[in-house]
């Protein structure tokens, strides 16, 4: 009997649920009439969907009271469209001009661009397809308002330094989180390649990626965005997701370039013969005083040794012309229940100084699966294996640059026994580039796995496994033929950093009565595993035999590991009410095991929106778009030493044949988080039919308990303890602008503007004290970030006269500086350039130093203009930066103009010699005697500049071509690099940094590789 009344409500109530649904189908195309393969059809207020077919054709089940259906596909507006009486329904779709109905992945959960709230700027992926760009990080580089990418050098895989709305740390890392996939993975501080102290040249990280692979690039700019991420996300969020294959046809696609790098412009600098008139100018009064013959033999023979008669430019011998060659083959596709996308990519960049280089090899294979439409699982994974070539210590006076500079051309390449010329201790430029060997290579692997469970129609739930796997080593050998070692010498070593992330999210959305809810909980695991070895071996009985079992003295050999551990709880909850008023909430809690006391840290973000457009009162209004953000968030930053908080021992302290240790750091249980808070307040806009459309974004960012060291009685066996002291400020304006000037008959043009502007402030150091870091730089409050400090000049003297008159220089004679007089001392505080400073006392000294320049823009950004007609297609991109400075440190050694270093031209041609000459460089004197290359605003120079980044000409032949030839596209391109630019620089290049991402001594050159000057040609074929 109960059997029997089960069976009958079972059937009672299937047949409501027949009765409650109906079938409905049709066919998805664009305006064109081309079919659509793979759109998303959704009935509105439901996760009740499906995805149209080979032929652009979907079926779809739907609740009988279902009254709208959302069609959406990339690069499309989202349409909604009402369901009628018949069971039949085409729907077109419209190229989406501004791409507000495109869904991307902000902080775990897919988003419409139309409903965000907070700060987020996209890289559009096609912009930089074809484009010779030396690293990933570049494409960010004036894309993105409130972005700054800065190369650090030139070097192939060289490393960038990429900041998101100034910088809020002086001793942890200002670099962006990176999240791959899903996976944050390693980068910044946390992984230090290069082992060799080859300065302003760290390898990128983020150099792995094939731009291939990139299917699109989201910066999360604000905290109430990037609170998601908590204690990484202080320095905000680069979001990449690579590609994955669709339903339909399978596709291959092949790509290749190939071309050349080159200097731009090198320095001028003076013959042979000239600098044997400049020795004679540095030298006679020394000869004179010895009554020694004032000629260029005299002073091989008595003073300098035998250098040579030649005439050798050595910047030609070190530079020359690289291959830069990219290939790379993708081929994806899949049926309803399962999509491929795999690729290989090969990239090969030659440097423009001989023997530097970089080869990568990669490889991708993403998978997704959907059992049915409760289950699907999938998979990315990517591996990548690179060579990286690196020259001789190239911010450095004893290395390829210093030499190619410095050695004076009198120099000859080779001596007559066939060994290498050389002069005072620098090494020879050709030398190094030729003897010298110093190679990183390594291999990474980085992806994911997931499922993920439709619980409910509502109701999700996905888990993820993530790694990074990052394994180095770097071989370096110096044989006896270099002057940095007579005996040759060898190091290697290696570094292994391992990531393991487990991350478990539910997903609740819920539409009702124009209420749209979406609530997202998860808890994530992550461990890091690093080890590192170093070994340094010398006196080589051969430069054939170079492992380190055949050197006979061991200087070096060490290793450590270390790791740690991050366990996190984080949550989401989204509304919008009609598309017109939106709220969002974010809270992570991360517990971290790099502290004692504090572990764990929160981290919350708040956000509101308004659609202004979807009010009665400007419904007729001007304003296709106009939406007002606000949003407040605080964010952490966790990218430091993994034991800093805890005292430390260190072991090798031994006494006598008795193995010991000895306390090596003084730990701080108290340490914490530094943490920022960001006020956001934003407006997005849109008019002519979103013809034009931007948006313009207000920020404070204050960065608090920064770690600084303190300085502790040396009776502790310490001299400094880290504690959370200091404070920083960032605020500033982000504006970006689209417009789409002209687009009918075939003949499209559209041009995109970004624009950052930023003021950054220290506000509190360890009690006021300023930190100085050499080359001019010093941290101090009330200043920004990267200040140089120094003395101020004020043209040269060109008699006694004008000595005896000025300030106290005990040694100056006409010729030299007239610095000036700033004050009489620090006063009370000890604290110089404060209020209480003394009054000036008529002596030049130290005291007299002052702020002199910074080298934080105070604008950055760039302008692209789009333009493509009936096949041919032009992408030109400029970036500029204003409002800053170049501490030009080269200056120091090339035009010192008191040293046997050989000058440049115009430090040689406008070099002060009487009275009356009006000129910026100092008259010519051996020793240096009244200090002219100290610190000052004389190598200070003006960093503005405006360049053209790059440009792209294309032709793509008509699909009525290609039908016959069995193609499905077939491009012709030719692309540039650095093709122009204008700046007051002197040097090679005004984008620089020599000390790769150091937070605090930025915008110094000092011998750094410069940036080369590229045009490739290439293919692209679609199958």
């Amino acid at each position: 009997m109960k059997k029997n009344i089960l069976l009958m409500l079972l059937g009672i109530a299937m047949s409501f649920q027949m009765w409650a649904q109906r079938s409905v189908s049709g066919t998805i195309t664009d305006e064109k009439g081309e079919v659509l393969i793979g759109a998303t059809v959704l009935v509105e207020g439901t996760s009740i969907g499906t995805i149209t077919d080979l032929d652009g054709k979907y079926i779809l089940t739907v609740p009988d009271d279902a009254t709208v259906i959302l069609v959406s596909y990339t690069g499309y507006s989202t349409k909604k469209t009402k369901l009628g009486a018949s069971n039949i329904l085409d729907v077109v779709l419209a190229a989406d001009v501004v791409g507000l109905d495109e869904v991307i992945v902000v902080g775990y959960s897919p988003q419409r661009r139309k409903d965000l709230t907070g700060s987020v700027s996209s890289i559009n992926t096609t912009d930089i397809a074809d484009v010779p760009l030396p690293s990933f990080e570049t494409a960010l580089q004036g894309a993105a308002a409130g972005v700054v990418v800065n190369k650090n050098s030139g070097k192939p895989g060289g490393g960038v330094d990429v900041n998101i709305r100034g910088r809020t740390s002086i001793l942890a890392s200002n670099q962006p989180l990176y999240v791959v996939d899903g996976v944050p993975i390693i980068s910044g501080a946390n992984f230090d390649f290069a082992r060799e102290g080859i300065g302003g040249s760290n390898v990128s990280v983020i150099s792995d990626l094939n731009s291939d692979d990139i299917e699109s690039i989201e910066v999360l700019k604000d905290a109430s965005s990037a609170a998601i991420y908590g204690s990484r996300a202080a320095n905000g969020v680069v979001l990449v997701t690579t590609k994955k294959g669709k339903a339909g046809k399978t596709k291959l696609t092949l790509n290749s370039s190939y071309g050349g790098a080159w200097l731009p412009e090198k320095i001028d600098v003076i013959t042979g013969d000239e600098y044997q008139e400049y020795s004679l100018e540095l030298w006679g009064p020394l000869l004179d005083a010895l009554s020694l013959e004032k000629s260029w033999q005299s002073i091989q023979d008595n003073l300098l040794g035998p250098l040579g008669d030649a005439n050798t430019n050595w910047q030609d011998e070190v530079f020359h012309t690289g291959i830069v060659q990219e290939h790379s083959a993708t081929v994806s596709g899949g049926s309803d229940h399962t999509r491929f996308y795999a690729s290989f990519g090969y990239s090969n960049q030659e440097g423009i100084i001989k023997s530097s280089g970089f080869e990568r090899y990669s490889g991708r294979l993403n998978l997704d699966h959907n059992v049915n439409e409760k289950l699907s699982f999938g998979m990315k994974m990517g591996y990548t294996r690179s060579n990286t070539d690196q020259v001789q210590n190239d911010n450095n006076i004893f290395g390829v640059l210093g030499a190619s500079i410095l050695i004076p051309p009198v120099v000859p390449i080779t001596n007559p026994d066939g060994s290498w010329g050389g002069a005072f201790g620098i090494e020879n430029a050709v030398a190094a580039v030729t003897d010298y060997d110093n190679n990183i290579i390594r291999g990474r692997l980085n992806g994911s796995a997931y499922t993920k469970v439709n619980i409910t129609p509502d109701l999700s739930f996905r888990t993820s496994f993530g790694v990074d796997f990052l394994d180095s080593r770097e071989e370096v050998f110096e044989p006896s033929t270099l002057q940095s070692s007579n005996s040759g010498r060898a190091v290697v070593a290696t570094v292994k950093d391992e990531r393991f992330i487990n991350e478990n999210v539910l997903i609740y959305n819920k539409s009702a009565g124009g209420h749209y809810f979406q609530v997202l909980g998860g808890v994530s695991f992550q461990e890091d595993k690093i080890k590192v070895a170093y070994t340094e071996v010398v006196d080589f009985p051969t430069d054939d035999f170079r492992g380190l079992s055949s050197g006979a003295t061991p200087i070096t050999t060490n290793g450590d590991f270390t790791g740690d551990n991050l366990q996190s709880y984080f949550g989401n909850i989204n509304y919008n009410f009609k598309g017109k008023y939106y709220a969002s909430a974010t809270f992570r809690a991360d517990g971290s095991s790099r502290f004692i006391n504090d572990k764990w840290g929160y981290f919350p973000g708040v956000s509101l929106g308004w659609n202004i457009t979807e009010e009665p009162f400007l419904q007729s209004g001007p304003f296709d778009l106009l939406k007002l953000r606000a949003g407040w968030g605080q964010t952490g930053n966790n990218v430091f030493g993994n034991f800093l908080a805890r005292e430390l021992f260190k072991g090798g302290e031994n006494y006598r044949d008795e193995a010991g240790i000895a306390p090596d750091q003084i730990g701080n249980a108290d340490l914490k988080w530094e943490t920022t808070t960001q006020t956001n307040v934003g407006l997005d806009f849109g008019i002519l039919n979103n013809r034009i459309s931007g948006s313009i974004d207000f920020f404070l960012k204050n960065t608090t308990d920064l770690l600084l060291d303190r300085p502790i009685p040396t009776t502790t066996g310490f001299t400094v303890i880290t504690e959370n002291v200091g404070e920083v400020e960032n605020k500033g304006i982000d504006l970006s602008i689209t417009s789409l000037n002209y687009d009918r008959n075939g003949f499209s043009w559209s041009t995109t503007l970004t624009v950052g502007y930023l003021k950054n402030e220290v506000k509190k150091l360890v009690d006021g004290v300023p930190i100085d870091f050499g080359f001019a730089t010093r941290v101090a409050e009330g200043q920004p970030l990267g200040s140089f400090f120094g003395h101020k000049t004020d043209g040269l003297f060109q008699n006694q006269a004008e000595i005896d008159a000025a300030a106290t220089q005990p040694n100056a004679a006409p010729g030299d500086f007239r610095f000036v007089d700033i004050t009489g001392g620090a006063g009370e505080d000890g604290i110089l350039g404060t209020d209480d400073d003394l009054p000036v006392d008529g002596v030049i000294n130290d005291d007299d130093r002052t702020f002199i320049g910074k080298a934080i823009p105070d604008f950055q950004g760039g302008i692209r203009n789009v333009v493509s007609f009936k096949g041919f297609d032009l992408n030109v991109f400029f970036q500029f930066a204003t409002g800053h400075q170049i501490y030009n440190n080269n200056l120091a050694f090339a035009e010192g103009m008191n040293s046997v270093f050989s000058p440049t031209r115009r430090a040689w041609e406008n070099r002060w010699k009487q009275e009356g000459d009006q000129t910026i460089i100092p008259r010519l004197v051996r020793n240096d005697p009244n200090g002219n290359r100290r610190d000052s605003d004389r190598f200070v120079e003006d960093g503005d500049y405006i360049r053209l980044k790059t440009l792209t000409f294309g032709y793509s032949l008509p699909a009525s071509v290609l039908k016959n030839m069995g193609f499905s596209r077939l491009r012709f391109y030719v692309s540039g690099y650095n093709l122009w630019t204008a700046t007051g620089y002197s040097w090679y290049d005004p984008e620089v940094n020599m000390f790769d991402n150091n937070n605090t001594a930025l915008g110094t050159d000092f011998l750094t590789f410069p940036q080369p000057r590229q045009v490739i040609f290439g293919l692209n074929v679609g199958f």
